[in-house]
């Protein structure tokens, strides 16, 4: 009986705990890389998910979103997701890269995605000016469904760029 209940406990606890993702990357990794991933938690506290109102007179603006770390109002990493990277794109045909992965890419790739907790143990700022040149995707934990992951390129801002 003792047996029993100590196998439905670590059931519980193996499953429990199976449902947290958990990345385990240093920023000496992150700089190695080109390419990096920001895995965006709405449920975190100082995270902000807006989508553009569009007018219906510019295609520029039907699938805009902004994805936030605010810290606080004068230090701000804004990721924006959009079909198309500038106007230019947009006559030119050329999309933002979009794509859908397996649930075992966030295993693979745990070493380049980063989340909330990584910009406040390495700090905003840093982390910040060590990604911005890089190629920069974003997966929303909102878009995961079942084993399928959307992963979709964005572009980095920061207006007042952690000014004192």
């Amino acid at each position: 009986m003792i047996v029993n209940k100590l196998n439905f406990c670590l059931l519980i606890f193996f499953i429990f705990f199976s449902k947290n993702i958990s990345f385990s990357q240093t920023l000496e990794e992150i700089k190695k890389n080109d390419t990096i991933y920001i895995y965006f938690d709405i449920d975190i506290k100082n995270t902000i998910k807006k989508n553009a109102v569009s007018t219906g007179k510019s295609i520029f603006y039907e699938n805009f979103i902004t994805y936030e770390f605010n810290t606080n109002f004068m230090n701000t990493i804004i990721f924006i997701s959009n079909t198309y990277k500038n106007r230019d794109d947009i006559r030119k045909g050329i999309k933002n890269d979009e794509r859908i992965e397996r649930k075992s890419f966030l295993k693979r790739n745990k070493n380049i995605i980063l989340d909330y907790a990584f910009f406040e143990r390495y700090g905003f700022k840093e982390t910040f000016f060590e990604i911005y040149k890089k190629t920069v995707y974003l997966i929303d934990k909102e878009e995961i469904k079942g084993r399928k992951i959307k992963v979709k390129q964005v572009d980095i801002a920061c207006y007042t760029c952690f000014e004192e």
